[in-house]
């Protein structure tokens, strides 16, 4: 087992600070990391990224179970960091942003749908979640750790004020479960909101219908102005005359005048279907 640092001693010894550019808070506390890879239900077989790995406070309850694991760090000093500890047979080391990672390239190398795990930076949990949905169906399940008020959302059922496009687009090719918060405490340094771990269960397959960015495209217009009713707020969406958008609600037994906000999953869905037969 590599020899991991805890943050205090890291950053005693490099004589720096955590890095605000790149929202660094550590998980100090190894029971709950321990917690987390274990919520992801690891087999010997998985293929498993870990995004921000950071100084290795998931890193280490993974390694010994996972044959295939991927680490995917943007800052340069923590990746050599990493690769001073890490054996290459035990992992690969990528030094680049999540963002831009492709899973659907390694799916297609590891010949299996990957299991993803991180603490997430606040600042790009809902990016990587549209990056994840991009790139269905590589990945098959994920835990991660990130900001309450950001897990609530992507949980959210409708009609709650924290119901939006993630939520529906969540809800239609995942189901996702808030597994448990972690306070600020816990993490070198605190941040100033609670956190919370979640698992993203993926689908096998698309839903039927329009692909995934028709669906987003018709979400996030649909919510650009979610006070308004469904029609007022799709109206001229794709070019299509207000007429035709009404009819598509009624013929799936959505009623024009609801608020986007109050619309299911597979309400959204249905719509998608039949306006996508007018583009």
């Amino acid at each position: 087992m590599p020899d991991f640092l805890s943050p205090g001693e890291y950053f005693y010894l490099k004589k720096s600070r955590p890095r605000k550019y790149f929202g660094q808070h550590f998980l100090a506390q190894p029971a709950t990391a321990q917690r987390i890879v274990q919520s992801a239900e690891l087999r010997d077989a998985d293929a498993v990224v870990e995004i921000g790995p950071g100084l290795g406070a998931l890193t280490r309850f993974i390694l010994p179970e996972a044959k295939k694991l991927h680490l995917i760090e943007l800052d340069r000093e923590i990746v050599e960091y990493l690769r001073e500890r890490i054996k290459s047979e035990e992992a690969v080391i990528y030094e680049q942003d999540a963002l831009s990672f492709d899973f659907g390239n390694l799916f297609d190398t590891v010949k299996k749908r990957v299991v993803v795990l991180g603490n997430l930076p606040y600042s790009i949990s809902s990016p990587l979640m549209f990056r994840l949905l991009e790139c269905f169906p590589a990945v098959d399940r994920a835990v991660f750790m990130v900001q309450k008020e950001v897990g609530m959302r992507f949980a959210s059922p409708p009609g709650s004020k924290d119901y939006g496009v993630l939520s529906v687009l969540l809800g239609l090719y995942s189901k996702v479960s808030i597994l448990f918060t972690v306070g600020p405490g816990q993490f070198y340094p605190p941040p100033k909101v609670d956190s919370v771990v979640l698992r993203i269960d993926f689908a096998e397959e698309h839903p039927p219908g329009p692909g995934f960015e028709f669906i987003r495209r018709l979400v996030s217009k649909a919510f650009q102005q979610r006070r308004k009713t469904l029609a007022n707020s799709l109206a001229g969406a794709f070019g299509l005359p207000s007429a035709v958008i009404t009819d598509a609600c009624k013929q799936a037994a959505c009623d024009p005048k609801r608020r986007p906000e109050t619309l299911s999953p597979k309400e959204f869905l249905a719509l998608a279907v039949l306006l996508r037969e007018h583009t």
